[in-house]
């Protein structure tokens, strides 16, 4: 246990009531954890109180007081605290659902939901689940969103916090809407609740809502931002605050919220999925601001525009449940660091993550995990400009969301997306997905455009669909002349200014987002008085060189231009036939557009055009990107000249301070090479083959029916996929405990068994053979003297083989000792797997010695008991019965070396076998009738070439 998680445990742990500890809050993780002598008390269930006006849920932890029917959060009451909740607002303005709507072609509506109808879900001791609804029907149109809405409320015995979801419904007979936001607020008291934490490096004091008032704040470029210039706490004049600083992408927006001091208590907002989110992984949305306000944002236009908004026509029937999400109330007894609260609720936020989707929610719109699907596979990069082989594309990003083109993701809004990333071999799995039809879309760190599998993924209750290999080939026509940026999808790594002094945000000073400082834009004429941004390939770096947008020019009150950069080259050869190939790849469009020309800047017509696109906003509300679109110019090789050229990007739209682009990353590629002619017609061959995989600390043989994963050049066995199973292999296990050789030994002279135990990893990797029939690969450790006494004076070549259409692969290892290196002796060698014990239960040694196995819980003390010899082991309390009174040892499978050809085990679910195969004995040592080791409980299998079993040594 971290000394961190000590301290939280101290902290907050109140031993279920017992009154020699001073904690107050009930957290039961923690106390799960905490060492305590106290007896532990019985715990109230949950209770209703059902009164005129007032709906109360208790379970002796918090009260919480719901309107009724309107379903109104009115009051919250914790640890001491009478109301969480503002009491000097309105109770309609305390905790609430909300939404912003319009009719087709009207204006805007905002709209505090309220219930007309209150009923009883589920009540007992365990859980109340209360519902408010609001049921529209043809006299409401024009007045009322037309939905029914069902906001849904829950509380379990001993939490600490309520669950709240809704169902939105639209009928088909039903007039179409458009439906900009929705989302749940909480207002808290201002008196009590003064420190706000989004992230680890994203907390502090706030103002207080009275300092964005007249007399203490001055409004600046836009209603949310405000200078504060004689705020309540007089340590913050000068400081700009404003909502949009404290933003979160939807992956990262988990928890958030705010800390009281006296008493110490937190109030934290938990979103365990974004499945129900708009606009995928990098959608950003408000979180906490100034109020104080903590908000669970569902659906909004923010950082997309109105493209994200969706559109319900009249005959479009739709129905979507948003949730549920977890509000959270941690507490500290006095003395106790409050910050600490933050440390538990993070721990709190990955409990419910764990829990998803929820067991509890009754409503028969919210699927369980066994009414869900799941589906796995691998990405590969296809770039044949970068490498001759697939690279794995670890990092991406991949998930299913509704069938549409690549990309459509980011715009998302009516339905669900599911998300997951790739592990460092490319490999995913996407979890709890609800049954529907879906596009599998991906994009990957470190590469341009978007991926979309063009099958419709079906996904019914209870599948697991295996996708295999999914390949990526990112654009690309030729060659990389030179490039300006990371293809990230952010303008991050850019050259972000220090804010005007007169408006800046402490929190953000020298902070990785540092691009979240008001004013920004601003910097850029201060910084380009003269002339605009010229940047030169070899010389500029684009880290200090090229500002993170590219805005409009301030030429005076109100007044602005449009902004021309330059990007300088030289071209050592120019292919007068070819196209070459600009890659311009934007985070973010604001109402601007995008004119590219080439060595002539007053052309009346650009080579290229965008026309007006975006409406992201992220230049003013402090996002460093927005919408990702990537556009691909063609030039002509005749526009280029021997020497020096330049690219002129101008964006001439200057209506607005915050019209402009944040650009991702720029490429300028060469006319294709007969490279990319040889890669298409690799490409069309009707059986790949073996196919090799090489990155930085993986090699992967794949032949289209088993794919065997190898660390690079340790030449370990970390994975092994086949037949709808990600890993064969034990996934539990730390990689070097897989897949490997190893052996014993000892200086010449030692007496007994002992020696020294060695799994023994390669310091080198070559390929030997790569050909579509057959890949060879080999991982060597050589030995000099300066390593003698440390591992054995041997020379050793591990190999591993992989054939086409062969559903297995080979292993075997080159000895070598020369004669001048130090004596020694070798007692072991073998190779060993370690497979899924939650796969492989069933062994098989020959016709008449199989059997299913113990696992290897089953041999730890609280369930065996050991024997006369450390192998041997009686079953005392196995998991399963069945094995309970019986005795297992390794050494009552060994067989002698004429019968030790095929042993292993059987996966039942899904059928699979696992088997080592030794088709010659005329390595092992001791002739045909040498006993040796086989398989054995782990489940392990091993291929046993040296040993001193059964031999006196």
């Amino acid at each position: 246990m971290t000394s961190t998680l000590r301290r939280i445990i101290d902290c907050f742990g109140d031993c279920s009531g017992c009154k020699t500890c001073k904690g107050n809050a009930r957290q039961d993780m923690l106390n799960m954890n905490q060492d305590t002598n106290c007896a532990p008390m019985l715990t109230q269930g949950v209770r209703l109180h059902i009164q005129d006006r007032y709906v109360v849920m208790d379970n002796g932890i918090i009260q919480v007081s719901l309107s009724k029917p309107g379903g109104i959060v009115t009051g919250i009451r914790y640890n001491g605290i009478d109301n969480l909740l503002e009491v000097r607002n309105k109770e309609t303005n305390r905790g609430y659902w909300d939404l912003h709507w319009n009719e087709i072609g009207g204006k805007g509506i905002f709209d505090v939901i309220l219930g007309t109808s209150f009923r009883v879900i589920v009540e007992n001791e365990e859980q109340v689940e209360i519902s408010f609804t609001r049921t529209w029907n043809h006299s409401l149109e024009g007045k009322y969103i037309p939905l029914n809405i069902d906001k849904r409320f829950i509380m379990l015995r001993d939490s600490s916090g309520f669950y709240s979801y809704a169902i939105y419904e639209h009928f088909r007979e039903w007039p179409g809407f458009e439906l900009g936001e929705t989302r749940i607020t909480f207002k808290l008291r201002k008196d009590k609740f003064q420190y706000m934490a989004v992230a680890d490096n994203r907390q502090r004091y706030m103002p207080f809502p009275d300092d964005r008032s007249n007399g203490r704040g001055v409004p600046l470029a836009y209603p949310e931002a405000v200078l504060l210039v004689n705020p309540l706490d007089q340590r913050l004049t000068g400081e700009v605050d404003d909502k949009y600083q404290y933003s979160c992408e939807n992956k990262d927006l988990r928890v958030h919220g705010w800390i009281c001091f006296d008493p110490p208590v937190g109030f934290w907002q938990i979103t365990p999925s974004d499945e129900f989110r708009s606009g995928g992984p990098l959608k950003q949305n408000l979180s906490s601001h100034v109020g104080p306000t903590t908000l669970a944002m569902f659906l909004s236009s923010h950082y997309a525009g109105k493209y994200m908004v969706p559109q319900f026509e009249a005959g479009e029937p739709w129905k979507k449940v948003f949730g549920p999400i977890f509000m959270y109330f941690n507490s500290a007894a006095y003395g106790n660091d409050p910050l600490l609260l933050w440390e538990d609720a993070k721990i709190k936020m990955m409990v419910e993550v764990q829990s998803w989707p929820y067991s509890f929610p009754a409503s028969e719109d919210f699927p369980k995990s066994e009414q869900r699907g799941n589906a796995n596979g691998r990405i590969l990069i296809q770039d044949r400009y970068i490498s001759n082989y697939c690279v794995i594309a670890s990092g991406a990003y991949v998930g299913l969301a509704p069938p549409g083109d690549a990309g459509s993701w980011q715009m998302e809004s009516k339905n669900y997306q599911f998300w997951t990333q790739a592990n460092e071999n490319g490999f995913f799995s996407i979890r709890n997905i609800r049954p529907g039809d879906y596009n599998l879309y991906a994009w990957v760190p470190g590469f341009i455009g978007d991926y979309r599998h063009e099958a419709v993924i079906t996904i019914i209750s209870g599948c697991n669909i295996e996708m295999g290999d999914v390949i990526y080939e990112p654009p690309r026509d030729g060659p990389t002349l030179w490039e300006i940026g990371i293809p990230d999808r952010s303008a991050a790594e850019f050259y972000v200014p220090d804010p005007d002094p007169k408006y800046i945000n402490r929190l953000f000073v020298n902070h990785p987002d540092r691009f979240r400082q008001y004013g920004l834009w601003e910097r850029y004429t201060e910084l380009y008085p003269e002339g605009d941004l010229v940047y030169k390939i070899g010389v500029s770096d684009y880290r200090k060189d090229w500002f993170f947008a590219q805005v409009v020019r301030k030429i005076g009150d109100n007044a602005y231009q449009g902004t021309t950069w330059q990007i300088k080259f030289e071209l050592d050869n120019v292919d007068q036939n070819g196209i070459y190939k600009l890659r311009v790849a934007l985070a973010s469009a604001t109402l601007a557009e995008l004119q590219v020309r080439v060595n002539d800047p007053n052309s009346n017509r650009p080579l290229f055009t965008t026309g007006l696109i975006g409406r992201d906003n992220a230049i003013a509300r402090h996002g460093i990107h927005g919408i990702y679109k990537l556009y691909n110019v063609d030039i002509p090789g005749t526009r280029f000249v021997k020497g020096e050229n330049t690219i002129f990007l101008k964006q001439p739209r200057c209506n607005s301070p915050f019209q402009g682009f944040m650009y991702d990353y720029i490429r300028l590629e060469g006319p294709p090479t007969p490279l990319s002619s040889r890669a298409k017609s690799k490409k069309t061959m009707s059986s790949p083959g073996v196919q090799l995989y090489i990155q930085d600390h993986y090699v992967v043989m794949d032949n289209g029916i088993i794919q065997v994963t190898i660390s690079s050049p340790d030449g370990i066995v970390t994975g092994i996929q086949y037949n709808g199973i990600d890993n064969l292999l034990e996934v539990e296990d730390e990689e070097v405990q897989r897949g490997y050789w190893d052996l014993v030994w000892s200086k010449t002279g030692s007496t007994g068994t002992t020696g020294t135990f060695d799994v023994f990893k390669g310091t080198s990797f070559k390929v030997v053979v790569e050909t579509e029939d057959q890949v060879e690969v080999s991982f060597t450790r050589t030995w000099d003297i300066s390593l003698e006494g440390d591992v054995v004076p041997l020379n050793l070549d591990k190999r591993f083989i992989m054939l086409r259409n062969s559903p297995g692969f080979y292993s075997y290892a080159v000895f070598e000792h020369l004669e001048e290196w130090p004596p020694f002796n070798l007692p072991q060698v073998r190779i060993v797997f370690k497979l899924r014990k939650d796969k492989f239960h069933y062994m098989a040694v020959a016709a008449n010695r199989q059997r299913f196995m113990p696992l290897p819980e089953d041999r730890l003390l609280d369930r065996g008991q050991p024997l006369a010899t450390p192998e041997a082991v009686l079953l005392v309390n196995p998991v399963e019965p069945e094995f309970k009174g019986e005795v297992d040892d390794k050494y009552q499978y060994s067989s002698e070396n004429k019968d030790l050809k095929v042993h292993g085990w059987i996966s039942l679910n899904p059928p699979v076998g696992f088997w080592q195969i030794t088709p010659s004995s005329e390595f092992r040592s001791g002739g045909p009738i040498k006993q040796n080791l086989t398989s054995h409980v782990g489940p392990y299998c091993l291929a046993v070439s040296e040993s001193i079993s059964y031999v006196k040594y």
